[in-house]
């Protein structure tokens, strides 16, 4: 690739809108980092280049390398995906998620491992603090026993 192409991103929107779902060229772009900017903005719609791509989530987007740079091809995926496609997850969902797929511990059990842990790697660390002593062994499994797996 020896010089800039312009890209008419409202021209390549409204080809892209004509054939829904079909991934088409956008362009080719010198380095991957700049391809990989320009898809994110057709995903997000935002800024300027991305405003031809609007809603949010409308279009899809992807990258792929070749032997003069990196070429950025979309697709459009209709507006009924827009803004509420991809709703953040909350942090209370995710690690929920995390919990359930056994990804993070919690719950007595697993602090008094991880108590244990610690102290077989570091020593007696608490034993003078008698209310973290305390507290460790105050731990009771609340679980009733009609929600344990």
């Amino acid at each position: 690739m020896s010089h800039r192409t312009y890209i008419s991103h409202a021209r390549v929107a409204a080809c892209l809108r004509q054939k829904p779902g079909v991934w088409q060229f956008v362009g080719e772009y010198r380095t991957a980092s700049s391809a990989a900017r320009t898809a994110s903005l057709i995903r997000t719609a935002s800024q300027a280049t991305g405003s031809n791509y609007a809603p949010a989530g409308a279009f899809e987007s992807r990258t792929r390398l070749t032997d003069d740079g990196t070429v950025v091809e979309a697709r459009y995926v209709g507006e009924e995906h827009g803004k509420f496609r991809a709703r953040p997850q909350a942090d209370v969902e995710r690690v929920l998620g995390q919990i359930e797929r056994g990804e993070v511990r919690a719950g007595p059990e697993a602090a008094r491992e991880i108590a244990a842990k610690a102290e077989a790697a570091y020593g007696a660390a608490w034993a003078t603090d008698r209310a973290w002593a305390d507290a460790l062994a105050s731990l009771t499994d609340t679980t009733s026993k009609d929600c344990r797996s």
